[in-house]
């Protein structure tokens, strides 16, 4: 039984073939209704799925809906009205530039969307998907810590590991959040302290994510940059969905690792907002 909806705004025919498959899936895991919303000049419902290149069989059961006006504007107004659970849109291409994300249909979404934002890599299969590995990069913080929970649940819909990866980095660059808890520097006792250190974290993480949502749990660390760190991991590791936090800031120097993520990914990338 459907209870709520899930968005899928599209303009061009990659548009839908690429992001369906992941939106439907992520319908079944949430029982939402995928409803397909295209916004540009009206027509007809035969003529919107020749434009969108997709068969009857592949749109039977979907809700098609059409929109004008300000195409960010128009999806952020749908996904207001049928309280939409998520929005699942093609990622971003265009070069990273500071300026880009306030200029852009998808940076305009997730900064109004009411629901997490799900952006798929337009080189992505077009054939069915499934999530078995949601990779939550987590620097410690206060912040990166709330993306747990939604996560978890995502993970735990679909019977799937959440796999947390701590990045630490240069001690430069390291967080300054209050209440961070990071990879000590040096560990005395490593065949000691190592696993004192693992076992704390996963509880921490799995306390703030609510123990009874998460299923299989595992710790991986990476050092580096975090962008890079993340995008590595993900390419050489068997990943079907990358999840993160974000307070609403277009700072450069908080948004440039998270739109470098979501453009440079090979997989699905849900960004939950965690600010006000």
């Amino acid at each position: 039984m459907s209870t709520g909806t899930l968005l899928v705004p599209v303009e061009r025919p990659l548009h839908a073939t690429t992001a369906l498959p992941v939106a439907q899936e992520l319908g079944r895991l949430k029982a939402a209704t995928v409803v397909l919303i295209h916004v540009g000049e009206p027509l007809n419902r035969g003529e919107l799925l020749d434009r969108l290149s997709l068969s009857p069989e592949v749109a039977h059961g979907l809700v098609i809906e059409q929109c004008t006006g300000s195409p960010a504007d128009a999806i952020v107004r749908e996904a207001v009205v049928r309280n939409a659970k998520l929005i699942v849109m093609c990622a971003p291409t265009q070069p990273d530039s500071l300026v880009f994300p306030l200029r852009s249909v998808a940076g305009n979404v997730l900064r109004m969307a009411p629901c997490p934002v799900v952006f798929v890599p337009r080189t992505h299969s077009r054939e069915s998907w499934a999530l078995h590995r949601v990779l939550l990069p987590h620097d410690g913080t206060p912040t990166s810590a709330l993306a747990i929970a939604p996560a978890a649940d995502l993970a735990s819909r679909a019977c799937a590991e959440l796999l947390v990866l701590h990045v630490s980095t240069p001690s430069s660059k390291r967080p300054t959040e209050p209440g961070t808890f990071v990879m000590p520097r040096y560990l005395d006792q490593p065949q000691h302290g190592w696993p004192l250190w693992t076992r704390e974290f996963i509880d921490r993480v799995r306390g703030l994510g609510h123990a009874g949502n998460i299923g299989e749990t595992r710790l991986v660390v990476a050092h580096g940059e975090v962008e890079a760190a993340i995008l590595d991991f993900a390419r050489h590791n068997p990943t079907d969905m990358i999840a993160l936090a974000w307070r609403g800031n277009f700072a450069p120097d908080r948004a440039r690792t998270m739109w470098g993520v979501i453009r440079q990914a090979i997989c699905p990338v849900i960004v939950f907002r965690v600010g006000p």
